[in-house]
């Protein structure tokens, strides 16, 4: 006999988010892990950084911090924005942020940080619980966006069309400073990143 796999609601499964879904997530990293494919060792439960508290920290097994921020409902700005203040403070190298509805607009958010170069490999994760028959209810993690190949090519991209344009601005300069030497002709002009020279 095959059972039928049937979707529970979140707050069926954990009431609260502090308290029930982070403290579940917390002593059971390695399901999360599992999806992820990373080692997970839990560091800290509602982790201070300055007058704010990130939800869970831990340890990938190449010892780089791994921030994970929970949201039982639709991923919002707040919470984006609580992400990048807490990797910045904790000089955290992934970041999980987990969902059970990941917006269109926060999950191409999460592909451009990815796309950005800066070290940090971003996650979306969207959590749903099952059961089977009367089973107790269990969860889903699936990745929604996360760092990929393509992102890291993006990113690689990236930086160097900003170090070609660095480069551009700087023999402009450079000219200029030179063409002010000889002459007063160009007295007036510095060099822009629109048009290099005006």
């Amino acid at each position: 006999m095959v059972g039928r796999m049937e979707k529970v609601p979140l707050r069926e499964v954990w009431k609260k988010e502090a308290t029930d879904f982070t403290s579940w997530l917390y002593e059971n990293l390695e399901v999360l892990g599992e999806e992820l494919d990373l080692d997970l060792t839990p560091d800290e439960k509602e982790k201070s950084v300055g007058s704010f508290s990130a939800d869970i920290t831990a340890e990938d097994s190449s010892g780089r911090k791994v921030l994970i921020e929970n949201q039982l409902e639709k991923t919002d700005h707040v919470h984006l924005g609580q992400i990048l203040t807490y990797i910045s403070n904790l000089d955290a190298k992934i970041a999980v942020w987990i969902s059970s509805d990941p917006r269109p607009e926060h999950i191409r958010a999460i592909d451009w940080l990815n796309e950005t170069g800066s070290g940090v490999q971003f996650y979306l994760i969207k959590v749903d619980a099952y059961r089977i028959g009367s089973s107790e209810p269990a969860p889903k993690f699936t990745i929604v966006t996360g760092p990929s190949e393509k992102t890291e090519i993006v990113g690689d991209e990236k930086k160097e069309m900003a170090e070609r344009h660095k480069l551009r601005y700087d023999f402009w300069k450079s000219l200029l400073e030179r063409s002010k030497e000889k002459s007063n002709l160009h007295a007036n002009i510095s060099p822009g990143t629109a048009n290099w020279v005006g």
